[in-house]
């Protein structure tokens, strides 16, 4: 039986889930078990035995694979733990009666009094965790009665306080660099090398932006220059992911042009066109102390419904076909490019719907993954597209949780490959139509 069952496994390879690196999502699989170990810590709570029930409750949130973003230790009477978000470092204790975790941030000396009334403030801003001076170390402290303790009644909180404390830590180091951080050093810095590669990527992704919209500059195109600049943006955060102030500073200026106010769409065009330019004269060394990798716990975004993610994919269609009928194509693939960017950005997805998301921004952005050690899955100057390598990447998308959702299924020979318009055309039309029913 043995040797039919490798034999079996030689012939058909279990498909491994795609999971892109590249964003500010956990970088990581979920435990596949995350519902039903959640489910057990549920009953094993009402059951009384609340240690038992913790221990639950923090395998669902392990996820599979090397990250060491969570480890603890269950005793007798307590369990301890260590949890990762960024360049926060949460530990707790649980025993029978409570739950305490702290996040230390810096030293209470060294923060100017703009901030105490600052963190002052937040605390009425945040639901469970308070900021407070803890011997002279500003942190940021969790207590959860465990009297009538229920996962939920965990989950939120400790989530609260790690991604509060990694923000903090954030702003901080982005802001006030005199200040330092305490328990910052497990965050894990690039090569020099990968450094200018990145910095080079960024400068000439906004050259390549500012040549395609010359004689474009005017009132009658400021919804193609918006496109532009918002998908260049984003790809700047999803691809680099920069950190600290320049995080910040991309999530106010894509932010600050959703919001409603009285700017024109021509002078937020503009905004965001001194923020590149800004980022075009930025140094090497400027660059590279704001960004990091880190291990993360907590997705910062919540799941939406599949049907959100159609409705936003309907509206973007639409201001496709109008600039097809007005004959405006140049930003038809800036556009194209911007629906997957933005939703990776501002939406909690499915492992599946991330992958897919993803896979598009590689055809896109082709030049830079094969930078990266990747197989191009478009090679431009032929308009060629990788058909095989595209099938296999939305196996790994989908075949992982079809025994959850039977009705998902691999679209890649219902794509139109004639060129990079014809196949996202058709790549969304497909992800419209992903059948998330669970069976």
């Amino acid at each position: 039986m043995a040797f039919f069952s490798m034999l079996y496994n030689w012939l058909y390879p279990s498909v491994v889930p795609n999971v892109p690196h590249y964003g500010r999502a956990v970088h990581s699989l979920p435990n596949p078990d995350e519902h039903e170990l959640f489910e057990k810590a549920s009953e094993t709570f009402i059951k009384g035995n609340r240690i038992k029930g913790y221990d639950f409750f923090l395998s669902s949130l392990t996820h599979i694979g090397t990250s060491k973003h969570l480890t603890y230790t269950v005793f007798e009477d307590k369990i301890t733990f260590e949890l990762l978000q960024g360049c926060a470092i949460i530990r707790g204790t649980v025993t029978e009666e409570a739950l305490i975790a702290t996040a230390v941030i810096a030293k209470s000396s060294d923060l100017h009094v703009a901030l105490k009334r600052r963190f002052l403030e937040r605390n009425f801003q945040l639901t469970y965790a308070r900021f407070c001076d803890n011997d002279g170390v500003l942190t940021l402290k969790l207590y959860l009665d465990n009297a009538t303790i229920t996962p939920h009644k965990i989950f939120f909180p400790l989530r609260e306080i790690a991604l509060n404390s990694d923000f903090e830590k954030e702003m901080i180091w982005g802001e006030f660099p005199e200040i330092s951080l305490l328990e910052n050093d497990h965050v894990h810095y690039l090569e020099h090398a990968k450094y200018t590669c990145l910095h080079t990527w960024m400068l000439t992704w906004i050259d390549q932006t500012k040549k395609s919209l010359q004689g474009l500059l005017s009132n009658d195109n400021t919804g193609m220059v918006s496109f532009s600049y918002l998908a260049l943006l984003l790809q700047i955060d999803y691809l680099l992911i920069p950190r600290k102030k320049m995080a910040k500073d991309i999530a106010e200026k894509v932010g600050g042009y959703f919001t409603d106010d009285e700017k024109s769409t021509e002078d937020k065009n503009a905004d965001l066109q001194t923020y590149l330019s800004k980022l075009e004269t930025m140094n090497i060394e400027d660059f590279s102390s704001q960004i990091y990798r880190g291990e993360y716990t907590f997705s910062p975004f919540d799941q939406v419904m599949h049907e959100e993610i159609v409705s936003f994919i309907d509206e973007s269609l639409l201001k496709v076909k109008w600039y097809k009928s007005n004959h405006s194509s140049y930003v038809i693939g800036a556009i194209y490019r911007y629906i997957a960017l933005y939703i990776l950005y501002n939406y909690g997805l499915h492992p599946t719907l991330r992958a897919l998301m993803h896979l598009h921004v590689q055809v896109y952005a082709s030049d830079f993954f094969v930078d990266m050690g990747e197989m191009p899955l478009y090679v431009p100057h032929k308009n060629q597209f990788d058909k095989g390598h595209i099938h296999n990447l939305i196996d790994s998308a989908i075949i992982p949780y079809q025994k959850r959702y039977k009705g998902l299924k691999n679209f890649s020979d219902l794509l139109n490959y004639t060129d990079l318009n014809n196949f996202s055309q058709s790549f969304y039309l497909q992800i419209k139509n992903l059948d998330f029913l669970e069976s």
